[in-house]
């Protein structure tokens, strides 16, 4: 027979006040494989009890001072796992009543045969055996609700959390025990454009019982958003009047989702745009050549015809449209290295403090705590902080504030600059990435925006209210990669050329 399970204790208590069946039981249990601990009365029992490690007890029920009775529900109390076998010459019905109300599962009649006795040794292994397993399980269950990358939890109908598992702080930067203490800690954390519609989902998945799911966003602890799919689990109990009026649920990070999606959609308008302003360049350059050669000729025959010299202007301007189509589809090298984006942004803004200080704009700087590096080129990157931070200057005519914040998720940095703009609502974002407009004061937002796309990020554009909120996404550094590249190289420098040339927008 194997081992006892409970505590590792082989030991089984033999409590009887005749020591014929004392010997006869502590025999046939050795026999067994176990170390019996024999005594005659309850206050020995009680002692011994504290000093070893007990998985199993055969009592009589007639002892002397204590019976056994008594002795069973003093040692459940202290041991509920403890298993009790009752031993007595003559038994009754209350007797009985009692030892199952006390937690006795096996009774052995005095005198005690062989066939009985390894039954019941038999049906306790087994049950220890079973016991055994649920905890494995339950343990197994336990280790899987804690580590799966979902966020877990249990919510009453007060919205209160009764339980959320530990991926609370790899999602939303919050341990367990601090999420639970607060009431409405977990509807706090739901976006506030998004709680309204949760908190009816959930009112009505209380209600009914029945399934809910839903898209929203929550607020990480640092600020930023991280976009879900909340969803809760029907239980065949769950609902009004059952006593377990809970609702169970997950919700699954999809922000790496949303932001592939976001990239596949910019991807198809830029092989869209592209093809456009190739099929455009090629089509009008011919006829603009012709236009602008027939205008200078009619002016040297008429040089007081107004109508030449505006002809000659608006030819010109077409031809600058041209040559930003052209710069934009122009291939541009990308030198990839390690890249410290505090260090990039730092030099930004001291490159351009003469131009910020003048213009009466506080730069205002919020980068999280130990930033992981980004495998991109850092003159590129450079060059793009630069031109979003005097686009953030041109749209604060009077003066404001420039935050610029930098934070992570599982497999990007996202780098924010949000500047006040009121009064100039953006009625088209998407346009804003087109060569066709006007670009900045350096390589212009439309070729910031294809030079992260070549470097395997995301250039995005939100406006919130009087707040107009640029996005710098980029994938962080693959180890392997970084390595190949650094050999033989000065790869892991992250101090840009900022005298190193790159393609003009404008």
């Amino acid at each position: 027979m194997t081992d006892i399970v409970k505590s590792g204790s082989n030991n089984i208590l033999v409590v009887d006040d005749e020591p014929s069946i004392c010997r006869l039981l502590a025999i046939a249990l050795e026999a067994e494989g176990y170390n019996p601990i024999v005594c005659n009365d309850g206050g020995e029992a009680l002692s011994l009890f504290k000093l070893h490690p007990i998985s199993m007890a055969f009592i009589d029920i007639n002892l002397p001072e204590m019976s056994g009775l008594e002795l069973a529900s003093i040692l459940k109390k202290d041991d509920p796992m403890c298993e009790f076998v009752f031993v007595t010459g003559y038994g009754s019905l209350d007797n009985a009543v009692q030892a199952i109300k006390i937690g006795a599962y096996d009774f052995l009649k005095k005198p005690i045969s062989v066939s009985e006795f390894s039954l019941c040794l038999k049906r306790f292994q087994e049950r220890q055996s079973l016991r055994e397993q649920i905890r494995i399980a339950e343990q197994r269950h336990f280790q899987l609700v804690q580590n799966i990358p979902l966020l877990i939890f249990v919510l009453s109908t007060n919205f209160q959390l009764d339980f959320i598992n530990k991926a609370c702080f790899d999602m939303l930067g919050y341990g367990p025990d601090e999420a639970m203490e607060s009431t409405d800690w977990f509807l706090g954390r739901i976006h506030p454009d998004d709680r309204d519609e949760a908190r009816k989902m959930f009112l009505f998945a209380f209600s009914s019982g029945s399934p809910m799911s839903m898209e929203c966003r929550f607020l990480h602890r640092d600020g930023y958003e991280i976009h879900t799919i909340m969803k809760s689990i029907p239980l065949p109990s769950h609902g009004p009047g059952t006593g377990d009026e809970r609702l169970e649920g997950f919700v699954l990070d999809i922000s790496d989702r949303v932001f592939l999606e976001k990239t596949l959609v910019q991807r198809e308008k830029l092989k869209t745009l592209g093809a456009i302003a190739a099929e455009v360049a090629h089509e009008i350059r011919n006829p603009l050549v012709s236009i602008g050669g027939f205008a200078q000729r009619l002016k040297q025959k008429f040089p007081d015809l107004r109508e030449c010299e505006i002809i000659l202007n608006e030819s010109e301007r077409l031809e600058k449209i041209l040559s930003r189509i052209r710069n934009y589809l122009e291939p541009v090298e990308i030198n990839p290295k390690k890249c410290a984006i505090g260090t990039i942004i730092t030099n930004c803004l001291a490159l351009l403090s003469p131009e910020t200080e003048k213009k009466r704009i506080e730069c205002r700087l919020d980068l999280a705590p130990k930033l992981p590096f980004v495998y991109a080129d850092p003159e590129v990157l450079t060059q793009i902080f630069i031109n979003l931070i005097r686009n953030a200057a041109k749209a604060m005519e009077q003066g404001g504030s420039l935050i610029i914040s930098a934070y992570e998720n599982d497999q990007e940095l996202r780098i924010e600059f949000k500047n006040q703009a009121p009064g100039l609502p953006v009625n088209q974002p998407e346009t804003l990435f087109m060569p066709f407009a006007e670009g900045g004061q350096s390589i212009g937002l439309p070729l910031c925006y294809r030079l992260l796309k070549d470097m395997g990020g995301l250039l995005s554009f939100v406006q919130k209210g009087d707040y107009a909120i640029f996005t710098v996404c980029i994938p962080k550094i693959d180890q392997k990669k970084a390595v190949i590249h650094n050999i033989g190289t000065d790869m892991f420098s992250d101090q840009p050329n900022l005298n190193r040339p790159l393609p003009a927008g404008e």
